[in-house]
């Protein structure tokens, strides 16, 4: 399609307006949301914001509402989209956040009656029909919503059948509810719109680990072929963007907002080689090297060449999926990666040429004890390692660790959790003694192992470039100790 030529979705959405709302989540009792996650970072949210790009390109009017980072709670939440009059009001779900979703889109919906709520997200390829269970909802949609959400919302409000639309879900005059399969995905995709960055507080989005004042995240490819057992992405089909579309976006983004460091949350950036390298070309032909940017990668899928041209196009930070120090633990959860040797052959080649490197750990995963723990620990502070995010492995619905221990139980919590709100406390896990309380005390414990020590305190100060970056890294500093002395002491937060 030629640039200069209308799209087709222009003016179908005309007269419109549509309210997407990323809510702030207060229970810490969840996977996302355990009590150090709120010294990450407001990170912008992604998926509303393609969701956001394509309802305005049709003609929608659109206010999207970042309100983590905005620090909003829900009766303001609800007090300003009140006055924006919207038909429909939109969120994205993950299974991890149900319950705190569900008291949003039911406030929305107890003080905005006559608004329709529309949801996506992962959460709709596991249980669409539960969630359409609940009144609240009214329509949702099975799959990437960029790609049939206009269709959606401009067939319901024209008041159209919905029964052949890829990926609507909703209710029949009978009560029931009908799935329609999800839309396929492209492979490639070259005319994914960029996420409407202008309805965010660009201002206040930031990272605990990024470096420049003017910070964003982006996605290059969405999907991950890998099998990794714990992962809610586990197979799921590619859909990778063109080198110039992504560099397009950089540009953007440096000129139109004043980016100045652009974080790649794909799962893997580097699973095709030659598309990193054409990313590259184009970085350089543009000559965008005021431009910093960092990516997720697995250490067997990088290489010396990948880490020399991704650094000359201003690659600073590599974020590696390491989960464990176990080898016995990296094969029975199937992260192949070759060997804890390896890794450590990868980390110290990416640190020579010059990265800094993060590291992602969990600790609960099957075959877990308080000797694996120790072997992670080791691992992480005898590498020349910067950065650490530590997690407790919460078993996901779709993944094979979750199915096993459906078919051990014979039970599907997250299914009961989404249709009655029972209990997720404590956390069914398999194949390892270690119970709640103790993982969590774990997690404290190695990132006090590897924050609280001289060698990291040198680097932190020296990356320091505003003080804004010294107090949230007190902050952080501060709450994971407090963490660790209230679990020590038996006390809650």
């Amino acid at each position: 399609m030629s640039p200069d030529a209308p799209h087709p979705d222009a003016g179908r959405l005309d007269g419109l307006r549509v309210a997407l709302v990323f809510p702030t989540f207060l229970d810490v009792e969840l996977a996302s949301h355990q009590d150090n996650a709120r010294f990450l970072g407001a990170i912008p949210p992604l998926s509303l914001g393609y969701v956001a790009a394509v309802f305005k390109r049709a003609g929608a009017e659109v206010l999207l509402m970042d309100c983590p980072t905005l620090g909003m709670r829900l009766p303001k939440a609800v007090e300003v989209v009140r006055t924006f009059r919207p038909h429909y009001v939109g969120f994205t779900l993950a299974t991890v956040d149900w319950s705190s979703s569900l008291a949003w889109m039911n406030g929305f919906k107890k003080e905005l009656p006559d608004a329709h709520i529309l949801v996506g997200g992962i959460h709709m390829e596991l249980y669409p029909e539960e969630t359409l269970s609940h009144d609240c909802v009214e329509l949702g949609f099975v799959g990437h919503a960029d790609m049939g959400a206009v269709d959606l919302i401009a067939r319901h409000a024209g008041g159209e059948s919905l029964d052949d639309l890829p990926g609507a879900v909703f209710r029949r005059e009978d009560g029931t509810v009908q799935v329609n399969p999800e839309p396929p995905r492209p492979r490639t995709d070259e005319n994914m719109p960029f996420p409407a960055r202008e309805l965010w507080p660009v201002e206040k989005h930031f990272s605990i680990v990024s470096t420049e004042k003017h910070f964003t995240a982006a996605m290059s490819n969405f999907g991950c072929p890998y099998r990794c057992e714990f992962c809610i992405l586990r197979g799921d089909a590619l859909r990778q963007r063109s080198a110039r579309s992504i560099v397009d976006e950089m540009e953007f983004c440096y000129h139109e907002f004043g980016i100045r460091e652009m974080d790649f949350f794909d799962p893997v950036f580097t699973i095709r080689r030659q598309r990193v390298f054409e990313i590259c070309d184009e970085i350089d032909r543009r000559g965008l090297k005021g431009m910093i940017w960092s990516i997720r990668a697995r250490t067997d899928a990088i290489d010396p060449q990948v880490l020399d041209r991704m650094w000359a196009s201003g690659c600073r930070r590599i974020c590696y999926g390491i989960e464990s120090g176990s080898n016995e633990i990296l094969r029975r959860v199937d992260k192949r990666m070759n060997s804890t040797e390896h890794i450590g052959e990868v980390v110290r080649a990416s640190k020579k040429r010059g990265y800094e490197v993060l590291a992602f750990v969990m600790i609960g995963n099957p075959l877990e004890t308080r000797r694996t723990v120790g072997m992670t620990r080791r691992l992480l502070t005898s590498l020349p390692i910067d950065l650490v995010q530590v997690a407790s492995l919460f078993p996901l619905p779709k993944t094979p660790i979750y199915k096993e221990l459906m078919a051990r139980t014979g039970r599907d919590p997250w299914r009961e959790h989404v249709l009655h709100g029972t209990d997720m406390n404590p956390v069914q896990r398999l194949d390892t003694d270690l119970g709640d309380e103790e993982i969590q005390q774990l997690v404290t414990e190695m990132y006090l192992a590897f924050y609280f020590r001289p060698s990291f305190v040198k680097f932190a100060l020296g990356r320091i470039k505003e003080p804004a970056q010294l107090r949230r890294g007190m902050e952080a500093a501060a709450g994971i100790s407090k963490s660790f002395v209230q679990g020590a002491l038996g006390l809650s937060g």
